[in-house]
């Protein structure tokens, strides 16, 4: 997200899809190791957005059970 806000990368997200997809990348910009900076940054905002949606579906369910 902060890559996009700063024009370093384009793309879009899928919230429906629940993809992200990359189109174009600042040229020269970000090298190998930036790269595997970022795919490791995904990963784990992957993570906690599960983590996110698996707390709201629990609460749901409470709420909806009283």
């Amino acid at each position: 997200m902060k890559a996009m806000s700063l024009s370093i990368v384009r793309g879009s997200i899928d919230e429906a899809k629940q993809t992200v997809e990359i189109s174009w990348i600042r040229p020269r910009y970000l090298n190998k190791e930036h790269l595997q900076v970022l795919v490791g940054k995904m990963k784990e905002w992957e993570t906690k957005m599960e983590q996110v949606i698996g707390m709201v579906e629990n609460q749901a369910d409470e709420l909806l059970q009283k």
